[in-house]
């Protein structure tokens, strides 16, 4: 039985707080509570003024949110109006109503992911004033060049609370007093997110994970409960909390901030601690976070590179003898049979700044069902893909043999350990990868992937051969020297390049 919730009604400045689009494009305005509403219903496509780097904070927020709510609840049924919604979310903090209110005045009280204070006192340590959203948030720019900073002057209430989700639940360590989330390996590592998503917007994703998590708990009457909302836990940034108290799902916060209402808008205030939120250093990210990949060995969660998402990373990503994949990338029988997509996406960051936004969709177009209407595990979408990468990097070193060659002017035995000349290969094989990667998940991938490609190993070789010679034909037109010098040496690097390519080619005519 759950304790019955106050009815009272949310304060004028927190009614229609959050703006989203339907599927018809139509915008809408609500309260958080209708927004959850919204997602639940299928009616929120999109949330417009979510920044590209806030996206999946916030789906992974309203999520977590969403799932513990109805577990608490003893329900699985996804209620679909703002009043259920409203009891569902205030059932998880019935001591705390003020929890989901964005602005507090009582800074004993927690406000939205805002932890109370433990003593009066403890307010003149919030000296740092954060005037704009984009300032609290969590992205590190050089020099004021990659994105301007404060520039949000006319911020609304919710560009301040997805600047506070994001920095709440994704921030790393930056300096003395600054930490970083215990969901990711270190401070500087970032939070990955790696999952299975189904076509139609924002409502549709939500819908799909949250059942999913709802679902593990009823299977796992044994799994940890406890604190499962930080932010309703007072913190004077001097004690930690245990991670063995935290329910499994916990929506966690790492920062001290309150926010606070002023003549010309809403400001920050922000205090340092002495220590992390959670104590889970020791961790490395094994925090059982339903979107994590892990490495194989069960040592940390992975942590993306600046390099992104390109296809070898992806193929690394999908390769069980590499990474454990997280509860919510695993195929499910309730999953649609068409019209899924696998997400990666990370925000990097570095020692004091940030290495790109990278994320990247993989549609399966419909292939992830075998013959019989199964689920394909995603382990076989891995495994096509690691064969795949496989090839295109020993494709991209055969073209590299002979771009060694041409840049050298075509001699008799190329010297492959030439830096220099190495280094002016390195555009065109990014160019050659760069051209492997638009077609790496294409329509014959899908096909070997369920098994009805013939010899799909020498068709891949071919198209790989087909795009290195591509690429040389535009690097012999490039190269530097005399038109006397060129002819030759790109008929020497050339025939290197053939050679190499028909042998390889023809080592894959009888498959596998």
């Amino acid at each position: 039985m759950t304790r019955a919730v106050d009815r009272a009604p949310l304060r004028p400045v927190e009614g229609q707080m959050i703006g989203w689009q339907d599927e018809r494009g139509e915008p809408q305005r609500g309260t958080l509570f209708a927004a959850f509403a919204a997602l639940a219903d299928g009616q929120a496509w999109s949330f417009s003024a979510l920044r590209p780097h806030q996206r999946e904070p916030w789906h992974a927020f309203t999520v977590q949110v969403a799932a513990l709510a109805l577990i608490h609840a003893g329900t699985d049924a996804l209620p679909t109006g703002e009043v259920a919604w409203r009891d569902l979310l205030l059932a998880l903090t019935p001591d705390s109503p003020h929890a989901w209110e964005l602005v507090v005045d009582d800074w004993s009280k927690p406000a939205l992911l805002q932890p109370p204070t433990i003593a009066p006192g403890d307010r003149a340590a919030y000296r740092n004033r954060l005037p704009t959203p984009d300032a609290l948030d969590m992205l590190v720019t050089a020099k004021n060049h990659d994105l301007k900073q404060e520039r949000m002057v006319a911020a609304s209430d919710e560009d301040w609370l997805f600047a506070l989700v994001t920095l709440q639940t994704t921030e790393g360590f930056l300096g003395a007093g600054n930490y970083g989330i215990s969901r990711m390996n270190g401070g500087f590592a970032s939070r990955m997110s790696l999952g299975i998503r189904p076509a139609g917007g924002a409502a549709q994703a939500f819908r799909r994970d949250v059942a999913r998590l709802v679902a593990d708990a009823r299977a796992r009457p044994d799994r940890r409960t406890g604190t499962a909302l930080l932010w309703t836990v007072p913190w004077d940034g001097t004690l930690s909390l245990d991670y063995g108290t935290l329910d499994e799902l916990y929506v966690e916060i790492c920062r001290r901030v309150r926010l606070r209402r002023t003549p010309a808008g809403i400001e920050a205030l922000a205090a340092g601690s002495k220590c992390a939120r959670v104590a889970a250093g020791e961790l490395k990210g094994r925090t059982l976070d339903p979107w994590a990949p892990m490495k194989a060995d069960g040592s940390t969660s992975h942590t993306p590179t600046g390099a992104g998402f390109g296809y070898r990373q992806m193929a690394n990503l999908l390769d069980k003898a590499k990474i454990t994949l997280p509860m919510l990338a695993a195929a499910d029988p309730a999953d649609d049979s068409d019209g899924l997509s696998i997400v990666a996406a990370a925000l990097v960051r570095g020692q004091g700044k940030t290495e790109g936004l990278h994320r990247r969709i993989v549609r399966t177009h419909g292939a992830r069902r075998d013959a019989d209407g199964r689920p394909i595990a995603i382990e076989r979408i891995g495994e096509v893909a690691r064969k795949r990468a496989d090839e295109g990097f020993e494709a991209s070193r055969r073209l590299g043999r002979a771009l060694i060659s041409l840049v050298q002017g075509g001699p008799e035995r190329a010297r492959l350990d030439d830096d220099s000349a190495k280094k002016k290969t390195e555009r065109w094989l990014a160019r050659f990868n760069e051209a492997v990667d638009a077609i790496f998940f294409d329509a014959p991938f899908w096909a070997e992937v369920s098994g009805e490609a013939d010899n799909p190993r020498m068709a891949w070789r071919v198209t790989l051969r087909d795009i290195a010679r591509d690429m040389f034909d535009v690097a012999a037109e490039a190269a530097p020297g005399t038109e006397v010098r060129r002819v030759p040496a790109r008929a020497r690097a050339g025939s290197l390049l053939h050679y190499e390519m028909k042998k390889w080619v023809e080592e894959a005519e009888y498959g596998e």
